[in-house]
């Protein structure tokens, strides 16, 4: 009787065994995606206004929020700063220095050069929120009576491989 519950046993498990074996499989497959628009802003902490009247040197601190790498380009409408009331074509120069340290920027450029679009890019890293600031420093003092107006642009825009 011992060896008759042995084989009993035996068969059994070889009949369960035998039904994995030949079960269907089933899989599942899904795909998933997600998208997150792409962002590239630049704001002035001080506002849009920046007045050198007593100072040769002035500093603007500015936010740059950009969620893939990216380029600016800096533009000046006169090239420097001219004396409203004067008709002359001869601007007061100065130098822009521009500094995102966080993406390896620090660009200083003369505002006669300014007078055609120049660019920076930020070596392909990501700023994300960082700070960056901007420093105006005249090359020779202010020394006629009248305001003295210039209009700088500065565009920040994706950009892909160090592409503009």
């Amino acid at each position: 009787m011992y060896s008759r519950v042995n084989t009993v046993m035996l068969v059994g498990i070889c009949i369960l065994h035998s039904e994995t074996a030949f079960a269907v499989s089933e899989s599942l497959s899904m795909t998933i995606s997600g998208e997150i628009e792409s962002r590239c802003d630049i704001k002035l902490n001080a506002g849009n206004v920046v007045n050198i009247t007593e100072r040769k040197k002035h500093t603007l601190p500015f936010i740059v929020d950009c969620n893939q790498p990216f380029a600016m380009s800096v533009f000046s409408r006169s090239g420097g700063l001219k004396l409203t009331s004067d008709h002359s074509d001869k601007p007061n120069f100065y130098d822009l220095n521009i500094l995102v340290s966080s993406v390896g920027i620090n660009r200083t450029f003369n505002s006669k050069d300014l007078h055609y679009p120049q660019y920076v890019n930020g070596s392909n890293a990501i700023p994300f929120l960082s700070e960056g600031k901007l420093v105006i420093t005249l090359k020779e003092k202010l020394i006629f009576a009248g305001e003295y107006l210039d209009i700088i642009t500065i565009d920040v825009s994706p950009s892909i491989n160090d592409a503009y």
